[in-house]
């Protein structure tokens, strides 16, 4: 489990706590970590919804999520996030349709977000880079 004390790691740049089994939810906390570049979390046991307190996270360039049992929708704030280049949400339990807002990434600030992986046959996704199918099996949209 994340403890939600995460949140005072301010100074926090990267987090690699991907394939550690971790369980729970992300807590909503994670949107103090003010200077986190790169959460890569993927390949855990984490549920429950992405918080939309990510959408905080000014600084951050890489989130990987994918291999999670995350559910709900993604939420509209991820779209607040400039620097990002890279968002990976494959192989979870994500559905709806990606934000008008992710999708602008990809053209705002000079098209800083270049690889955006989602679940298309769960998430509508006309603005993906690439498109992967239940096993991981991903191909460029």
């Amino acid at each position: 489990t994340m403890p939600t004390e995460i949140g005072r790691l301010s100074n926090l740049m990267y987090m690699y706590l991907y394939r550690n089994s971790l369980t729970g939810t992300i807590p909503t906390e994670i949107g103090f970590l003010s200077s986190l570049s790169d959460m890569s979390l993927y390949r855990n046991n984490l549920t429950g919804t992405m918080p939309t307190e990510i959408g905080r996270l000014s600084n951050l360039m890489y989130m990987y999520l994918y291999r999670n049992s995350l559910t709900g929708t993604i939420p509209t704030e991820i779209g607040r996030l400039s620097s990002l280049w890279r968002m990976d949400l494959y192989l979870t339990n994500l559905t709806g349709t990606m934000p008008s807002e992710v999708c602008s990434l990809l053209t705002t600030n000079d098209g800083a977000l270049s690889y955006l992986y989602a679940d298309c046959g769960e998430v509508t996704c006309s603005c993906c880079t690439h498109c992967c199918v239940d096993g991981g099996s991903c191909s460029p949209a």
